[in-house]
């Protein structure tokens, strides 16, 4: 393979947004927060470079007006993949869309990291389309909601240099989780319920009747008072059936966490539900079996 064709490859491949279809900033966005390409790639890790730095974190989301975009009263902004997103249910929990904003948790302990609420939530009307013409509504979500952002692993909320460990954008958090089970707890304790995720609004398009999608709109009730703001799209990854851990093998790690799983899937245990019930059982270990490396 070529040098060219890789980088096409992998262009084609990637799981950001491709381009921006269209932009309209409405009334009364953040002032400045107006370049819809920054909605583009792969969300922020790191933000407030030169200026207050830090991690990307639940306590400290994304803020420079070249990671986020506003869209006030009236406004949309419409994205494109060049790769269709599939509804693919072998993907975690079913979900296969992740819309990344720039809500964040309000933090009762400054400096600890301890959940009191969430701030900037936002709002903002999902829709998506296979051609960019008829468009479907997701009724479940809003695009700047729940949940923050995280960039690393191995970070504290406030960090001021970048970590070592990247979270992975193309999982998302379980989609049962809400702010009142989180309610109180610190930072360490909220990111057992992330595992490796960083964070965003999930979607599972299969609401729509969709089998896949390649354009995403979010728009703004003209009489809305509130101002979403956007940092990035991605495509969920699939989870391959018996991979608990996700590390790309199937094996005795996997079937044990799986027999530690077993009964209802508790939010935030080990992914060892295949078939997206929420509940770990024979069906499950079978294809543990039925995939081992």
């Amino acid at each position: 393979m070529s040098p060219l064709t890789i980088i096409v490859f992998s262009l084609l491949t990637n799981p950001w947004a491709d381009s921006v279809v269209s932009f309209d900033e409405g009334i009364g966005g953040s002032a400045g927060y107006n370049i819809p390409e920054v909605a583009l790639g792969e969300p922020s890790r790191f933000t407030g470079e030169d200026i207050w730095p830090g991690v990307v974190s639940p306590f400290n989301p994304p803020w420079l007006a070249d990671e986020i975009v506003s869209i006030g009263a009236g406004g949309s902004i419409v994205v494109s993949f060049v790769e269709p997103v599939q509804n693919e249910l072998g993907n975690p929990w079913g979900i296969d869309l992740i819309i990344f904003g720039n809500t964040g948790c309000v933090d009762n302990a400054y400096p600890k990291g301890v959940v009191g609420g969430a701030f900037s939530d936002d709002g903002g009307q999902i829709e998506v389309s296979q051609d960019g013409k008829i468009w479907y509504p997701i009724a479940t979500e809003f695009s700047d909601g729940l949940w923050p952002t995280r960039g690393y692993l191995d970070s504290q909320p406030y960090d001021a240099v970048e970590g070592t460990q990247p979270s992975t954008f193309t999982l998302p958090v379980d989609p049962r989780l809400s702010l009142d089970d989180v309610m109180n707890l610190d930072n360490d304790a909220l990111m057992s319920f992330y595992g490796t995720s960083g964070g965003g609004t999930p979607i599972d398009i299969g609401e729509t009747g969709l089998n896949e999608i390649s354009f995403v709109r979010v728009s703004v009730d003209p009489s809305s008072k509130l101002s979403p703001e956007i940092d990035g799209f991605a495509d969920v990854s699939a989870q391959i059936p018996g991979d608990v851990d996700m590390n790309g093998t199937i094996d005795v790690n996997d079937l044990l966490l799986l027999i530690g799983s077993f009964g209802p899937l508790e939010i935030g245990a080990p992914l060892a539900d295949f078939n997206s019930d929420f509940i770990v059982n024979v069906t499950d270990l079978l294809v543990i079996i039925d995939n081992w490396s």
